[in-house]
């Protein structure tokens, strides 16, 4: 039986659209058609565009050949992200109607390689920690993760191929992990974030995802980015375990260990890296910085709208108040330090395997989750994939993450396509 066109992975859609088997507009139907099957239970859209889609999906496929690497793959644009026409309200009642009128960067240069912008899907208030509307599609009682949730689900559930994300903490790998699908953040400074609304500069990421590791080569390549030639080995990984093993649910360390012994069966070389004692320290510096960043972007607001401000917000607030200027000086000087002890890894390993969150997405939606596992690389700026890797004893999906040396972005990709064949 013929995949539907909205369950095709972007690489695939990608391929058939060259080869004239599927047309731009019937994946923008398609992906319409599940929305509205799906959207009354997993809230993953803050607004649509479906007329714009199909304006943009018929001129496409009026077009001899490909405009560029994405050509007619629709997107969901995570909603602090600008775009021209539709509001981006930054799941905050400040910004309910807030139309920006012109597209951020990353929009831009998606547009531009043939993307299709389908609609701006839900964010946590401000990309921080009050949860927004979306369920987890897997189970409707459950949370998607944030802030980037309206995104992740949106991909999981099939209603797009491929959707935005931002991370300053783990809002973009949780997210992934939890929805089962394939996620990335990418390098500190990889992106132009013209356009994004800011929450902590020193450590706000652009990120993306998709249904398959070779997907975000095509999304690099919008950035004229070459993928990385492919593994002619088998990988260096270093399995870290991080400082915060235990606080993993155990069925996560049982499938992180079973990844382990996946990968060696396939001949990576597979050992333990131990990070320094020193790097428990690292959660408290990231949300120090993260803090002490978000009372300096939300000043404004705050001044003017603070009524209009979650409860979560507010203590967003207070905490960054009571950073001192020593303790973010401290803060910054640990990241130095700890990107040097990293380099040794360096020396060693291809990749690190780290868990992607403590376990399954937790039932409810009062929270996102944990971010435990994701702050100490998005604080030193590493690229990292989330691949899905089994479920857990409720039925959830369970996850990996792959961390990159800085700036190696491609190559990371290219051996996360090599684990996520194996893992398979």
């Amino acid at each position: 039986m013929a995949k539907s066109a909205n369950t095709l992975s972007a690489s695939e859609a990608v391929l058939r659209m060259a080869q004239k088997r599927l047309k731009a507009r019937d994946l923008v139907e398609a992906c319409l058609d599940r929305i509205e099957a799906r959207e009354g239970q997993v809230h993953a859209w803050e607004a649509l565009d479906p007329e714009g889609a199909l304006r943009r999906a018929d001129m496409l496929d009026k077009r001899a050949k490909p405009v560029g690497p994405l050509h007619g793959i629709p997107l969901a644009v995570k909603d602090i992200i600008s775009t021209r026409t539709m509001p981006t309200t930054c799941g905050s009642p400040i910004y309910r109607d807030h139309v920006v009128g012109r597209d951020a960067a990353c929009v831009t240069q998606l547009v531009k390689a043939g993307a299709i912008v389908l609609g701006k899907s839900v964010t946590t208030e401000f990309a921080g920690a009050h949860a927004g509307k979306t369920h987890n599609p897997h189970n409707l009682r459950h949370t998607p993760a944030g802030s980037s949730s309206g995104s992740a689900a949106a991909v999981a559930d099939f209603m797009a191929p491929v959707g935005y994300g931002t991370q300053t903490a783990g809002s973009v790998i949780r997210p992934g992990a939890f929805n089962g699908v394939v996620a990335y953040k990418g390098t500190y400074g990889w992106a132009d974030m013209t356009g994004i609304k800011a929450y902590a500069p020193n450590l706000d990421t652009l990120g993306f995802f998709a249904r398959e590791a070779n997907d975000l080569a095509l999304i690099r390549a919008a950035y004229g980015h070459a993928a990385a030639d492919p593994a002619k080995r088998a990988p260096r990984i270093g399995f870290c375990r991080t400082p915060w093993w235990d606080i993993a649910e155990s069925h996560n360390q049982k499938n992180m260990l079973a990844a382990v012994r996946t990968l060696r069966a396939a001949g990576a070389r597979v050992q333990e890296w131990t990070a320094p004692d020193s790097w428990a320290g690292l959660v408290q510096a990231q949300h120090r910085i993260m803090t002490k960043e978000a009372t300096q972007a939300y000043a404004r607001e705050r001044a003017r709208f603070s009524h209009l401000f979650s409860p979560a917000m507010n203590t967003v607030m207070d905490e960054g108040d009571a950073v001192t200027r020593k303790q973010y000086t401290d803060a910054r000087k640990r990241k130095r330090i700890a990107l040097e002890q990293l380099g040794a890894a360096w020396e060693k390993f291809d990749i690190l395997l780290v868990p992607s969150a403590k376990g399954e997405a937790p039932s409810g939606l009062g929270s996102t989750g944990d971010a435990i596992f994701n702050r100490a690389w998005t604080l030193l700026g590493t690229p990292c994939v989330a691949l899905p890797f089994n479920s857990g004893p409720f039925g959830l999906p369970l996850s990996v993450q792959l961390v990159g040396p800085r700036g190696s972005d491609d190559q990371t990709i290219a051996w996360a396509r090599w684990v996520e064949a194996c893992l398979k």
